[in-house]
């Protein structure tokens, strides 16, 4: 019994590996490419209106458009890649980390909010500009308390990321990064395991429930948002699907759950991961749960609130194979 727990355990954290490792690599070489062409720069100059509204320096921009279009493992690719040319603080790290922990992977994770019948439009615009407001604020906050600039330093990278290096040195680096990444995962799917076990998640789940009622959403849509919140989109969005389709959920429920699951989902793995790259607390986890449901309150007022004909024009557009509940 024993032994099968572990080996799943180990199967599981191997095939997560292997997704991160077909997203990262691409992306890695692609970067070090783009790095020696100086495209890097170009792409910099026509990114720093939108970075500067962060504080970011401009060529971080990369990085977040790479976790807009792709997910969060291409940003980091991107980030770690970047990080000999750039002198950031911890501040900016966070930054950078807590939008696309709102952000990202926009064109696949809002298909499945596309699936249940949520507008792809709305609910991709809803993240990317609650995003850019959460690292606006951030921003604002750190600055104006001189908090977390100190320089960003991550001892733990089993390489130090430096410019000029050849591209055997990049080789070695890089590996030696993936096969460091591969621990890293594992120990969160032992931490997630340990948390089951100990229904932890459970607590959780019981905790935070009631928060959901200032967003509007009933408590027929309550446990089933708090699945996507702690563990995933992809956990919740797909239960939600199932439940649209069946017509248990009304539509109204479907797209608040579904737009807050968008912006604050993975809330237990997610945030670690962020904090092994730089991120402080306070802002991809504590700052960022806070802030998603104070913009899910007023969000979910303005929904509740439109008329049926708007509502169903421009929020919610159920295909035939998933029927509107009653």
């Amino acid at each position: 019994m024993l032994s099968k727990a572990v080996w799943k355990l180990i199967s599981d954290s191997l095939r997560l590996f292997m997704v991160m490792v077909k997203t990262m690599v691409p992306v890695m070489i692609a970067v070090r490419v783009a790095t020696e062409l100086g495209v890097v720069d170009y792409l910099a100059i026509a990114l720093k209106p939108i970075m500067g509204l962060v504080g970011l320096p401009a060529e971080l921009g990369l990085a977040l458009a790479s976790g807009l279009l792709i997910n969060i493992y291409a940003a980091i690719a991107v980030f770690v890649g970047l990080l000999p040319t750039l002198e950031l603080t911890v501040a900016d790290s966070t930054i950078l980390l807590s939008i696309l922990l709102i952000a990202h992977a926009i064109p696949l994770e809002q298909m499945i909010s596309r699936s249940a019948g949520v507008s792809f439009v709305f609910s991709s615009t809803l993240r990317i500009v609650i995003g850019l407001l959460y690292g606006m604020t951030l921003n604002f906050i750190y600055s104006a308390g001189g908090w977390l600039q100190e320089p960003l330093d991550l001892k733990w990278l089993p390489f130090e990321p430096k410019v000029n290096e050849t591209w055997l040195e990049w080789a070695y680096g890089s590996g030696t990064l993936l096969f460091t990444m591969f621990w890293i995962i594992l120990g969160l799917i032992i931490f997630l395991k340990v948390l089951e076990v100990l229904k932890i998640t459970d607590f959780l789940n019981k905790l935070l429930a009631p928060l959901l009622g200032i967003m509007g959403i009933s408590k027929e849509a309550t446990s089933i948002t708090m699945v996507g919140v702690l563990l995933g989109l992809s956990y919740g969005g797909g239960l939600i699907i199932r439940e649209a389709q069946a017509g248990k959920l009304q539509p109204r429920d479907v797209v608040l759950s579904l737009c807050f699951m968008g912006i604050c989902h993975g809330l237990i793995e997610d945030p670690l991961v962020m904090i092994a790259f730089g991120g402080h607390w306070s802002g991809v986890l504590v700052g960022r749960f806070i802030f998603c449901v104070l913009a899910m309150a007023l969000v979910s007022r303005v929904v509740l609130m439109m008329p049926e004909d708007a509502f169903r024009k421009y929020l919610y557009r159920p295909s035939n194979t998933a029927p509107a509940a009653a």
